[in-house]
């Protein structure tokens, strides 16, 4: 019975060895992903944009402003390897929370990646755009690299460059910055003077330039701090830039990058479970087993029971009587 015990044993170690094996590699790979109900909001502000009035046609100067972002995944868009996002972004006079911008956006991101995937119905303000390289956050296991980042007010991927590291709120992070120089993303029917022109309407050409920074938990890909420096402006026939639409640099609130750094430090105890505790606790619990096993199957008792016959009681009929003379 005792070597039946001893190889059940045995055969539990061996298994739970292998699963500590397979937990950081395998196990991981398929568990380690961007969750498919994933819902984040991230506000940016700046207290000192410029803004085009479009009702007085004047350029305000010093304006409040705050961008607010909203990344919703789709489950039922979304597949095991691909989450499919719904991104908003509202960009609001802070002063009366009229708007000044907004824009959607649609794409399918590679739940490990984070690389944009084709299909998808991917588009920018409801119109199909392909995107290509990252969006919305980085890939696990980031690294001191450059990145091709998709940018919607271009509709094109631009090298974001590894800068240095830096702590925020006691994480380590990867910061990033990706140029976009001015370019052209429309035009705009205004009156000429707006543009110093003689003609009573124009259209103008509106061009946008970008700096953004981003600052990444590399364990995670989540973005911590985010920061643009934007500008559109309108140029005239030579172009030269004749009108401020929007400038400002907008930067992640405090509330904002203190949900990113609590959402990433889940996360990555969440992965350290997954790929250093679990495998390390179930691998010494197999070799355990294991041992114990052979050790129930290897030990030899004192006494085979095999061999163990108890003697008979003696009784008075098996010591017959002398024999009388």
């Amino acid at each position: 019975m005792r070597r039946v015990v001893g190889a059940v044993v045995l055969a539990l170690g061996t298994f739970l060895v292998v699963a500590a094996v397979m937990l950081p590699t395998y196990v991981a790979s398929n568990l380690v992903k961007t969750p498919l109900d994933q819902y984040t909001i991230s506000v940016a502000t700046s207290d000192s944009a410029t803004v085009f009035d479009v009702a007085s046609l004047t350029v305000q100067q010093n304006v409040p402003v705050e961008a607010t972002r909203t990344v919703r995944a789709d489950p039922e868009e979304s597949t095991d390897d691909v989450v499919v996002f719904d991104a908003f972004l509202v960009v609001e006079d802070a002063r009366n929370n009229k708007q000044i911008t907004f824009s959607s956006d649609h794409v399918g991101l590679d739940r490990t990646t984070a690389e944009s995937q084709p299909g998808f119905d991917a588009a920018v303000d409801d119109e199909p755009t392909e995107h290509e390289g990252l969006i919305y956050k980085w890939p696990f296991g980031a690294e001191k690299k450059s990145y091709q980042y998709f940018d919607t007010t271009t509709r094109k991927p631009y090298t974001a460059k590894y800068v240095s590291s830096e702590d925020i709120n006691g994480l380590e992070t990867y910061k990033y910055e990706m140029e976009i120089p001015p370019t052209k993303i429309g035009e705009l029917e205004v009156p000429g003077e707006l543009v110093d022109s003689a003609e009573p309407d124009v259209t103008a050409d509106r061009y946008y330039t970008n700096v953004r920074t981003v600052w990444v938990e590399p364990k995670t890909g989540i973005v911590l701090k985010g920061q643009e420096q934007q500008k559109q402006t309108l140029r005239d026939a030579a172009g030269t830039d004749k009108l401020t639409l929007f400038e400002a640099t907008l930067t992640f609130d405090e509330q904002t990058i203190d949900e990113a750094v609590g959402l990433a430090e889940d996360s990555i105890s969440q992965i350290t479970l997954v790929k250093t505790v679990a495998p390390l606790v179930v691998g010494v619990l197999g070799v355990v087993l294991i041992l114990l096993g052979l050790f129930l199957a290897l030990r030899r008792g004192g006494t085979d029971e095999s061999s163990y016959r108890p003697s008979k009681p003696s009784t008075p009929s098996d010591n017959p009587a002398p024999a009388r003379t």
